[in-house]
């Protein structure tokens, strides 16, 4: 194999491994979906129209994440 088939063949399988293992894995210590800590109520009251329950939104302001819990 020539470099240039070596070369495609290494961006492919790594292109590969991150599909399958999620690109979160690579990025350091991101949280995962759901374990939102330091966050704090917000205003934002709802009412979820799949429940008739008052959603509040609660943000944490070091990750940007939004999560709504149940009143």
């Amino acid at each position: 194999m020539h470099a240039v088939e070596w070369v495609i063949l290494a961006v492919v399988v790594l292109g590969v491994v991150i599909a399958i293992f999620g690109w979160d894995r690579y990025r350091g210590s991101r949280k995962s979906a759901g374990t939102v800590s330091g966050s704090e109520p917000t205003s934002e009251v709802f009412t979820d129209p799949a429940t008739g329950k008052r959603m509040r939104v609660w943000y944490d302001p070091a990750t940007g994440d939004r999560e709504y819990r149940a009143e």
